[in-house]
């Protein structure tokens, strides 16, 4: 398995980050920042709630739509540099699309008419946050200018507010049964969806960059997943619903780009150095390793398969237990 070693401290790769309005991650010893700007990733896949299709995308100028039963290109839609994150709405065959680096703006597709609109009020820098309230009746965008938008589902903007104090949110998820959001990025923050500010907590001491985090179907608790620090210690951490910190998890020397709990709410996947199963409280299930960083991660309708996207452009097929089924390079 090839290792990337981060040998900035905590405090030089934030500054990087907010430099490049964390467009990038910089991974040094092996590969230069040049590299790093030019090297092609899938950042991010998502699978539909119907299961018939995969939307996988990255900084590899397309959008590509996969056929769950083979694995195949079903639909490509041209996009010029970075898909950053992509989401399906709960119960249609929309999907949402977070884009920068891009002359191309963040959008909503309907996959059954093709038609694209494009969301206005997002930074020109970009956005890397995006997730469908509950109902499926409200999006919510957050970008590398800190702005949290929210759109209905036709894309008309509703609203639009400041994340306190920060300049770019790393990702967002709704409360599975309330209208509150929650983003990630130096700090964990909580806003109701009028964009006022209710709790924000620092997820440990070192100033380490948040990157990922999923609330759990019964919104008791949520997980999340970090950057790491200078020891290349990266925290996956359980949370409860009322900021109480449940449990702290440093085994992964990757940082955790994503993290996706299945329909049936008793394992959450992890995308790091390797394939990770977890349980409610925090046990390792199972685990599956990879050749590169996984970036994208995410459970079929059912719970017997993950699809995972990574930084060499690699597609892997898994079963629930994190054992290889397929690749595609």
């Amino acid at each position: 398995m090839a290792t990337l070693k981060k040998t900035y401290t905590m405090t030089t790769r934030i500054k990087i980050l907010t430099l490049l309005n964390f467009l990038i991650v910089v991974f040094c010893n092996q590969t230069t920042v040049q590299n790093t700007l030019t090297k092609e990733i899938l950042w991010t896949t998502d699978w539909s709630p119907n299961g018939k299709y995969i939307a996988i995308g990255g900084n590899v100028d397309s959008l590509k739509i996969y056929s769950e039963s083979n694995l195949k290109p079903y639909k490509s839609l041209l996009i010029k540099n970075t898909i950053t994150r992509v989401k399906w709405h709960p119960t249609k065959n929309i999907i949402a699309v977070t884009t920068q680096m891009s002359e191309e703006k963040s959008f909503i597709f309907n996959l059954e008419t093709n038609e694209k609109i494009e969301l206005i009020g997002i930074s020109t820098d970009g956005a890397r946050g995006i997730d469908w309230n509950y109902t499926g009746d409200y999006l919510a965008i957050a970008d590398n200018d800190g702005q949290i938008l929210i759109y209905d589902i036709k894309g008309k903007l509703i609203r639009k507010f400041v994340n306190e104090n920060t300049k770019s949110i790393t990702a967002i998820d709704w409360h599975p049964k309330k209208n509150i959001i929650t983003t990630v990025t130096d700090k964990i923050r909580f806003f109701d969806i009028e964009g006022n500010l209710l709790k924000s907590i620092r997820h440990r001491q070192e100033e380490v960059l948040l990157l990922s985090i999923a609330w759990h179907k019964s919104g008791d608790f949520f997980v999340t997943g970090d950057y790491g620090d200078e020891k290349d210690k990266s925290l996956l951490q359980y949370w409860s619903e009322k900021c109480e910190l449940l449990k702290t998890i440093d085994i992964s020397k990757g940082e955790y780009r994503n993290l996706v709990w299945n329909t049936k709410g008793d394992r959450l996947a992890s995308a790091s150095d390797a394939l990770r199963i977890w349980d409610t409280k925090g046990n390792l299930i199972s685990e599956g390793n990879s050749k590169d960083y996984l970036w994208g991660v995410s459970w079929n309708e059912k719970g017997n398969r993950i699809i995972t996207s990574s930084m060499e452009q690699r597609i892997i097929l898994w079963n629930k237990k994190a054992k290889r089924i397929k690749t595609i390079e």
